[in-house]
């Protein structure tokens, strides 16, 4: 009965994917203004949302991106895409979500501006910290949270980017254990970081090398990135740790929109992190069986390779395998707990032009299958 509603809630996901994107199937996305030679390109592209997950069970909302390329001042060359996306929603498990994000390239790609405000009054589940916490150590628990973070990169040569990153959240209203849970909170009887909610805030830097040929659709080129950041409570936090990224992606174009690529993450806490913000092995960019927040730990490492291919019309399809897993000591990792995720996804193509997509994924893992839903590529 359990893989009857799996399989069920993929095809109804799949339905809507396909049918509740009414501007993208124009011929132009909507308030598209396009000028000739050394003028900017820019537009506007709004979509319904609808999408299931166990944390929000059926959502539904809209979003609204808008896009730019600007032309040098100097000849005909155009920057990179840059993006802004506006997305709302609410969902039938009581929560909402409001958030704006966007990656900026000012002229000539002097400087690479990226950032986000996020309000959300979410639902999560909680299994416990390690790579083996058991299904039946589930509890929810509810918070709500309000923050944002902004980094201004400057270009320093060769597509190298580096600056400064300001980060601030506020989790609050948290509610352990609500009606719905019957055995006592993990999260209250091991006092574990942010069970009482509270501000986390952080100061980094972050440095990233960005040879894409396309920021939406790469198809040669590579991507590095290393971030580091102090959260403290001399920044008027209230939780104290280190965090450290590290993301690398190679990709190769074998011929017309077919595109191989591989891409790995590494992604270390230091100190008391709080449990919003632990690392995660699952959701929408790696390890794509797995739902974000299922197995959490201090530390992820995760490779994977995905295949990309057009159908028809706007349509295309990946194949995607990875492995990873989450880790408090190196000592703790092991073959017998490994992640691994393998799956397929289809592409729906909002902007011709520059082949920005939106996208559904179906993994399949330990842990059965699980569908992730998103805007742009994985990685």
């Amino acid at each position: 009965m359990q893989s009857t509603k799996q399989y069920l809630l993929i095809v109804s996901c799949l339905t809507i994917l396909l049918i509740a994107q009414p501007a993208a199937a124009q011929q132009k996305p909507l308030a598209i203004e396009q000028i000739e030679a050394n003028k900017t390109k820019r537009g506007i592209i709004p979509a319904p949302i609808a999408y299931y997950t166990p944390n929000t069970k059926f959502a539904f909302g809209a979003s609204v991106i808008g896009y730019l390329k600007l032309r040098s001042k100097t000849d005909t060359a155009s920057t990179r895409l840059s993006i802004a996306r506006l997305f709302t929603d609410f969902t039938t498990n009581r929560q909402t979500h409001q958030w704006l994000f966007w990656n900026i390239f000012t002229r000539d790609e002097k400087y690479f501006i990226r950032g986000e405000m996020r309000h959300r009054v979410f639902r999560d589940r909680f299994f416990g910290i390690g790579n083996e916490t058991p299904d039946q150590a589930e509890e929810i628990f509810r918070y709500s949270y309000i923050g944002g973070r902004i980094a201004p990169l400057k270009n320093i040569g060769n597509r190298v980017f580096i600056g400064p990153e300001l980060q601030a959240t506020n989790y609050y209203e948290t509610n352990l254990n609500p009606a719905e849970g019957e055995s006592q909170s993990q999260l209250l009887t091991n006092q574990i970081p942010g069970y009482r909610g509270g501000i986390n805030t952080g100061i980094g830097v972050a440095i990233i090398n960005d040879n894409r040929n396309n920021t939406a659709f790469p198809s040669s080129g590579y991507y590095l990135e290393a971030s580091a950041h102090r959260f403290s409570e001399s920044f008027g936090g209230d939780f104290n740790y280190n965090n450290y990224n590290f993301i690398a992606s190679k990709y190769w174009s074998l011929k017309t929109d077919n595109v191989f690529a591989v891409n790995a993450v590494l992604n270390l806490n230091d100190g008391e992190v709080p449990v919003q913000r632990l690392a995660s092995a699952g959701g929408e960019q790696i390890l794509r069986s797995y739902n974000r927040n299922r197995f959490l730990a201090n530390n992820f490492a995760g490779v994977q390779a995905e295949y990309r291919f057009p159908l028809f019309w706007r349509l295309g399809m990946v194949a995607f395998a990875g492995a990873g897993d989450v880790f408090n000591e190196f000592s703790e990792t092991s073959l017998s707990s490994l992640k691994y995720s393998v799956g397929t996804g289809f592409r729906l193509r909002l902007l011709p032009e520059e082949k920005l997509h939106s996208r559904l994924d179906i993994g399949y893992g330990r842990a059965g299958f699980a569908v992730q839903v998103g805007i742009g590529e994985a990685f």
